[in-house]
């Protein structure tokens, strides 16, 4: 019994024995590699629907794109923030006698990727295009393929930009039965307001729409405050040099009849009134071609042409030449047989909006930019129509009070001062619609430059007295105030670019400078590794690709550290860019160190004998980094 015993006694103990050696192998090759298997699970899976059962030539059709994300995962949006980062994009293989337009991708959601925010997708989404078979087409069924390109990550890693193509079966027909009716009739309720439209050849700007974000910021109230702006910003503009002249031509359309007081205010609304119809179509015209007028401010061409408009109308206003309504149509308006009746009196404002319009284009043109990103028809009319009524308020207070003339300011210094204002703003507007093709940093001089402008001859420098009334008062704050940012801009922009001092850099970990705190990184493999082996030095091998996003937060959020730092100087640090899966060097390299699947951003830790000791995949903290290192000699 006792022999028995101890028989089994050793049987347990090499079990045990054999159990310990096998879960203290399992992770080394685990974390090598070697022994993991590919998750075949796809990250992204797409389904095409039509809003019918059948097709028929010649007609236009709802359809989507319904794009499934696993949990965890995201992917870039149409409209990444960062410029190196890959869009979602949905495009038509290669298929003849079919075309779509009209692409509608939703909004996205924000999220925070160590410091920089990214705008992705998540979970499901709904993709909506129209589609269209061509007239010509003969057969009972057509296949169409669809194209979705992609670049998923988690919060660690990337994987490499993919493509999925599916198939959409159609039967061509003539009695086709609504389908789908939950996901198109989403479609048709959120139009608008949460979807990004784009046309086949052309996106809609991701800045789209700041109007959006307002509302989306303040909920229902976001709509009153954008309207606000916009009643803030006419009124203002009423004052203007160039709308001014207009105030006589109003007071000879309603004084000098017998009316009452309420007959004056009522006839001086409906005159507002049709103004402000007709900037309100215009809002509305450019909302239901949005995505065309979007695409159009996007060409250069375009902007830099806008931008000079703007500079045209910004020199009249420092007095270079005058560009004002034309006396001839003043002298029409003024004259007109017409002004007694509320037809007259539409038809009066009509021409009105029409002859001030170019006074206050430029300004019209910058709303009409972000009315265009917005998508609402609804509310791109109310956003001009009340803006007008801005723009309209001093003339209803004159048509109602034909002798409130009397007390406005006449012409004089603060005509001039005010022209002056508008100037600059003009000039700023130009920069602002310039910001997507000047460089950042000739960008922020040139705004230093233009506010240190407006405080020297805006009144900045001037002196004041006791006696100092309160415009000049205003004039000395708005002055002083654009110094103070002028010099901020100026001063930071020319110590970050060299031109004062040597050139410095956004200071990083433990008061290094970005510029002093980086690894000595060398990117070519075969020499790294020779030098490693001539020298008897660990390696240190980071993998990176342009659109990894999670490789720039690895980069900043460790390699970019002090004790990181220090730790590498006792490796060869290589730097190596794998940009593609499939691409020769990057399977040579996964293979040459048994790596079975392709995700950045992955950093492996040799020995000095070219042994790999470990295999970090995604973004790891520094103290584990550093914990890691400092276990490889």
């Amino acid at each position: 019994m006792l022999l028995q015993g101890f028989k089994l006694l050793k049987i347990k103990s090499v079990i045990i024995s054999l159990m310990l050696l096998l879960f203290s192998v399992t992770p080394i090759y685990a974390q090598f590699g070697f022994g993991e298997e590919a998750d075949d699970t796809p990250i992204v899976t797409i389904e095409p629907i039509l809003s019918y059962t059948e097709a028929e030539v010649g007609t236009q059709y709802d359809a989507a794109l319904i794009v499934k994300i696993i949990e965890h995962w995201h992917i870039n949006s149409s409209t990444p923030l960062q410029d190196f980062l890959i869009p979602a994009e949905l495009s038509l293989g290669a298929v003849e006698n079919v075309t779509i337009s009209n692409i509608q991708y939703p909004t996205p959601s924000d999220i925070m990727l160590g410091s920089d925010k990214m705008s992705v997708y998540d979970n499901e989404v709904v993709i909506h295009f129209t589609l269209m078979i061509d007239k010509d087409y003969s057969l009972s069924s057509i296949t169409v393929p669809l194209q979705f390109s992609f670049q998923p990550c988690d919060d660690k890693t990337c994987k490499a930009p993919d493509n999925i193509t599916k198939n959409l079966e159609l039967q061509i027909g003539s009695n086709g039965k609504a389908i789908n009716e939950e996901i198109f009739a989403d479609k048709s309720s959120t139009e608008g307001n949460d979807i990004a439209v784009v046309s086949n050849d052309a996106v809609t700007s991701s800045e789209a729409s700041e109007l959006q974000q307002i509302i989306d910021d303040n909920g229902f109230w976001g709509y009153f405050l954008v309207l606000g702006i916009a009643f803030i910003t006419g009124l203002l503009l009423s004052f203007s040099p160039c709308t001014y002249p207009m105030i006589p031509i109003t007071v000879s359309i309603f004084a000098g009849q017998t009316r009452s007081m309420g007959r004056g205010f009522i006839l001086s609304l409906f005159y507002v009134g049709s103004m402000a119809v007709v900037y309100g179509i215009m809002g509305l015209i450019v909302s239901l071609v949005g995505g065309v007028f979007g695409a159009w401010l996007a060409n250069p061409y375009v902007v830099i042409s806008m931008s000079i408009v703007f500079v045209i109308f910004a020199l009249s206003m420092f007095g270079l030449y005058n560009l004002e309504v034309p006396m001839a149509l003043r002298n029409k308006l003024s004259s007109t047989e017409r002004k007694g009746g509320v037809g007259g009196v539409i038809i009066l404002g009509a021409i009105a909006a029409l002859v001030i319009s170019p006074c206050v284009g430029p300004f019209v043109a910058g709303i009409l930019a972000y009315i265009s990103t917005f998508q609402d028809p609804l509310f791109g009319f109310l956003i001009l129509f009340v803006f007008a009524i801005g723009l309209g308020t001093l003339y209803i207070i004159v048509g109602t009070f034909s002798s409130a003339i009397t007390s406005l300011p006449g012409a004089g210094g603060w005509m001039e001062t005010v022209k002056k204002f508008f100037g600059f703003v003009l000039l700023m507007m130009a920069l602002y619609f310039l910001r997507t093709i000047l460089p950042e940093n000739v960008l922020v001089l040139l705004t230093g430059v233009l506010l240190l402008a407006l405080a020297v001859f805006g009144g900045g420098l001037d002196k004041l007295t006791s006696e100092s009334p309160f415009f000049d008062r205003l004039k000395k704050f708005i002055g002083i105030l654009s110094f103070l940012v002028a010099i901020y801009l100026l001063g930071g922009s020319l110590l970050m670019n060299g031109f004062i001092l040597p050139k410095m850099s956004s200071v990083g970990i433990s008061g290094t400078s970005q510029e002093e705190a980086t690894i000595d990184w060398k990117t070519d493999l075969e020499s790294g590794l020779k030098l490693a082996k001539e020298t008897g030095k660990p390696v240190l091998i980071d993998t990176w690709a342009t659109w990894c996003a999670n490789c720039k937060v690895l980069d900043k959020k460790t390699f970019r550290k002090k004790i990181i730092i220090d730790e590498s100087r006792r490796f060869v640090a290589l730097k190596i860019q794998l940009e593609k899966s499939d691409s020769p060097e990057s399977l040579e390299f996964m293979k040459r160190f048994g790596m079975k699947t392709y995700s950045l951003p992955t950093v492996l830790l040799l020995d000095s004998n070219g042994n790999v000791k470990k295999i970090l995949i995604g973004v790891v903290g520094p103290e584990e980094m550093l914990v890691e290192m400092q276990k490889v000699k």
